[in-house]
């Protein structure tokens, strides 16, 4: 049997997270629900990453992978990353990919894919853990220069439109962040793509009852309702 390829692009909403011990909570990638028996997938989620490091990442997979489908999750505006290493990205995924059980395939992010790109967003940008070395000084000290002018905004929507591009020509769906609709630029997103975008908290009922931290995280209940009503259907 062949199984159908499906490539997931996106952050922590699409990677899904460790476990949270605050909440007492597992917080799990929706794509573990899907069936291993029909599809072969892999899960490029890369918790905290930003629209330029998803990009990088889609452009490649496209030609090793060559999915049948993609899941491309837009992630919050204000985000940056950059390689902090000379290593080529083939190189790279060759060590990152894991196959975490039969046919579903995610990244180690700890131990590859983050020693090799300085991720910053605007809850952990400043803090200790994250400049613990001169790189990560430098690159968010960047980071705080930019994180509020227009510019990044403009960077942001010209990434959605090469994402739009890079996927002209393969089967794809995109999906909002985890974030509220009332938050989100949706009408913005949907006039860049000029097609569907997917939106949790309108797709999943009673969504606000599935998020387990302040990070709009879904609990297992959530992300199982997640893959039925956004992945799946879009798999028929």
């Amino acid at each position: 049997m062949n199984e159908r390829k499906i490539l997931l692009i996106g952050c922590s909403w699409t990677s899904g997270t460790d476990y949270d011990e605050v909440t007492n909570c597992y917080r799990p990638a929706p794509a573990e629900y899907l069936d291993t028996d029909r599809y072969k997938i892999y899960n490029a989620g890369v918790a905290g990453s930003s629209i330029q490091l998803h990009n990088f990442l889609l452009e490649e997979l496209l030609t090793s992978i060559r999915p049948d489908h993609v899941f491309f999750q837009i992630t919050h505006r204000r985000r940056h990353c950059c390689q902090t290493s000379d290593t080529p990205l083939k190189d790279i995924l060759k060590l990152a990919w894991r196959e975490e059980k039969p046919n579903y395939f995610n990244f180690l992010l700890e131990e590859v894919i983050k020693k090799h790109f300085n991720i910053i967003t605007i809850s952990n940008y400043n803090s200790k853990v994250k400049n613990q070395t001169a790189v990560q000084q430098a690159h968010n000290k960047y980071f705080e220069n930019i994180v509020s002018t227009d510019l990044l905004l403009s960077e942001f929507c010209s990434a959605l439109t090469y994402a739009k591009n890079l996927l002209k020509d393969v089967s794809h769906t995109f999906i909002a962040s985890n974030l509220e609709s009332s938050e989100q630029p949706l009408s913005e997103y949907k006039s860049l793509l000029g097609e569907k975008v997917y939106v949790p908290d309108i797709c999943i009922p009673k969504y606000d009852k599935y998020l387990v931290d302040e990070g709009h995280h879904l609990n297992p209940k959530g992300a199982e309702l997640y893959c039925k009503k956004i992945y799946e259907p879009n798999l028929d």
